[in-house]
């Protein structure tokens, strides 16, 4: 390549490799430091990783809280110390569901806003040190939770040992905590076993580059790169009018009377899109209402637009 690449780029991650490893091996084919995911994936989950390259790397920000679909497998039966299945293995001696009816009931609790305690061995940081630090060490882990949200915890197959299942949550959420926690519901103690992350937002694992295939022909990179304008398609968009195109490349803000048109509902303290009208990313703002009136939707009021990123040079 004789210039250097720039885009969002969707790997199919092996299992067995850290999300770092995908990086610094992207780096290598790209041919630039310049690149970084945007959530991390298990070594032990493979699926879908969300790269950004080159100048791509400044919207990374945007795309680290979309939700994200996983297909799994998990254990049940036993407990493991990392609570999947590259842990210490403890078998419980405790029967097991004798269908899925139970299983299924004990899914459904962890549905919606709920408190997570994450995994003892994860990379979270309480008092300056990541939780695996503390367990390596064999000190007691600290315990912390976090809300997480879980729109879909679905039972796919039963069968006994083993649970197939699907999971639809928010970022931050641990599928390996959900396994756990699904373990001590139904008292026999569970872990996961495989892990397959197949959407992340709009993006599925359909449009992702096997990273293999990508390390034996380089050459593939261009054509598997979306531009910015094409990665935050979730966000709304507006397109601003060819005057006012200068000003917001020099980061100034702007109100509604300078579009051209948007797609989207917006209101105040989103971030939004902007384009011009050959469809060329600008800049990230973050829409503020002009009048006093509670989140007023774009179309009944007057907002200003303060540039949150600025995504193209003058």
């Amino acid at each position: 390549m004789t210039t250097a690449p720039s885009g969002i780029l969707l790997i199919d991650k092996p299992r067995g490799m850290t999300s770092h490893d995908v990086v610094d091996r992207v780096r290598r084919v790209a041919g630039t430091r310049r690149v970084g995911h945007t959530g991390t994936l298990d070594p032990l989950a493979d699926g879908l990783l969300v790269v950004c390259i080159g100048g791509a790397t400044v919207v990374s920000q945007f795309l680290t809280g979309l939700e994200k679909i996983y297909l799994g497998t998990a254990r049940l039966g036993a407990i493991s110390s990392t609570y999947d299945a590259e842990g210490e293995i403890t078998e419980q001696d405790r029967p097991l569901p004798a269908d899925s009816l139970k299983v299924e009931q004990a899914m459904r609790l962890q549905l919606g806003s709920v408190l997570q305690l994450p995994p003892p061995y994860s990379a979270i940081k309480i008092k300056g040190r990541k939780l695996y630090e503390y367990a390596r060490a064999g000190e007691v882990v600290p315990q912390q939770p976090r809300r997480v949200t879980v729109s879909r915890f679905e039972l796919l197959h039963f069968e006994s040992p083993r649970i197939h299942f699907l999971a639809r949550v928010g970022s931050g959420t641990y599928i390996r905590s959900m396994i756990h926690d699904l373990g001590l519901e139904l008292g026999c103690g569970a872990y996961l076993e495989a892990l397959r992350r197949t959407q992340i937002g709009g993006f599925g694992i359909d449009q992702a580059v096997p990273l293999d295939k990508l390390i034996q022909d380089p050459g593939l990179l261009p054509a598997h790169l979306l531009n910015i304008t094409e990665a935050l398609g979730h966000l709304p968009k507006l397109t601003i009018q060819p005057e006012a195109e200068s000003a917001i490349l020099n980061g100034c803000a702007f109100r509604t009377s300078e579009i051209l048109e948007f797609e989207g509902i917006i209101y105040p303290g989103q971030p939004v899109l902007v384009i011009n009208t050959r469809g060329r990313a600008l800049s990230v703002v973050k829409a503020e209402s002009a009048e006093d009136e509670i989140d007023p939707p774009i179309g009944s009021a007057t907002m200003i637009f303060r540039p949150l990123r600025v995504l193209a040079q003058p």
